[in-house]
């Protein structure tokens, strides 16, 4: 008798959690119909619109894809900060053909992505960093990937560290390296034109509070004297797309204060059907390592 009231309870549990998992992304997308409605009304040409999530957190994928179908370029990346790598900027890159490098200073996450992809490295193809990013070493991960890709720059630099992140951006600018889009988180609770920073601390890690990253102004006003333009930022409040003035193509700039989302915590991570995984993106590296074993065999 116990044991079936209590097989009852939990049953109906499960039907509540599924309704209430569902009612929210109801209203998360909602929401974003809302958003991108009003968007497409004051300013229809904006890349947010084509924003859609294959792999990223929110709309970063179709955003990256949107931009690159207007500049094109040499097809390679560099993603710093991604956990485990099923919600990331670059994933959905990496499997169509895409070549680059994962940086993630998790020991356990590395270890769970080496186990999901088989392999933490393809000649040419794809390589793992196990590190920390840091002003001191950011230019030397930069290179490491360009070398192991064959490329002087890449086409794409996502950054998402939750704190230094300016700083090591800074740095890396500096160094020489000139990626043709960046993708930049940014500290959305601060409207424009407020410029704000985290102070430089190689050893801070994120306190999960407001105190992290760089508002959207400072990030604009430093990669402004680098050459780069604000292209679009996600309708989610978290990232900010800039490309190299000259290099964009029909794309169009605008300012911080046209283009700046809130952060909208309470829609994040969007719903995008089932559980991510990383194993069509081992199926790719494999693929990759049969064909170039193939090739050596051949010659």
């Amino acid at each position: 008798m116990l044991k079936r009231m209590i097989s009852k309870l939990r049953h109906h549990y499960r039907m509540y959690m599924a309704a209430v998992f569902s009612t929210n992304a109801l209203l998360k997308i909602a929401e974003l119909r809302v958003l991108r409605a009003g968007l497409e009304e004051r300013q229809p040409d904006n890349l947010a619109l084509c924003g859609c999530k294959v792999y990223s957190q929110n709309d970063e994928d179709g955003i990256i894809a949107a931009i690159f179908d207007r500049i094109g370029g040499n097809r390679t990346f560099l993603e710093i900060g991604l956990q485990d790598g099923t919600e990331c900027n670059t994933l959905h890159l990496m499997m169509q053909g895409w070549r680059g490098g994962w940086v993630e200073a998790d020991p356990e996450f590395c270890q769970s992505i080496r186990g999901a992809l088989g392999t933490d490295s393809v000649p040419g193809t794809f390589k793992l960093f196990q590190d920390f990013a840091r002003t001191s070493n950011i230019a030397a991960l930069y290179r490491d990937v360009c070398t192991w890709v064959g490329e002087s720059d890449l086409a794409l630099f996502s950054l998402d560290i939750d704190g230094n992140d300016l700083h090591v951006l800074e740095a890396l600018l500096k160094s020489g390296a000139s990626p043709t889009v960046i993708c930049a988180e940014y500290n959305g609770k601060f409207p424009v034109p407020m410029a704000l920073s985290v102070a430089q601390d190689e050893a801070r890690g994120w306190a999960r509070d407001d105190y992290f990253g760089a508002s959207l102004q400072a990030l604009s006003n430093l990669l402004d004297e680098f050459g780069y333009g604000l292209v679009t930022c996600s309708l989610f409040g978290a990232n900010a797309f800039f490309a190299r003035r000259g290099f964009a193509g029909d794309i169009r700039f605008r300012t911080p204060s046209e283009l700046w989302q809130p952060l909208r915590l309470h829609m994040t991570p969007y719903p995008a059907g089932h559980v991510p995984s990383l194993k069509y993106a081992r199926d790719v590296l494999a693929h990759h390592l049969e064909t170039k074993s193939a090739a050596k065999d051949e010659a």
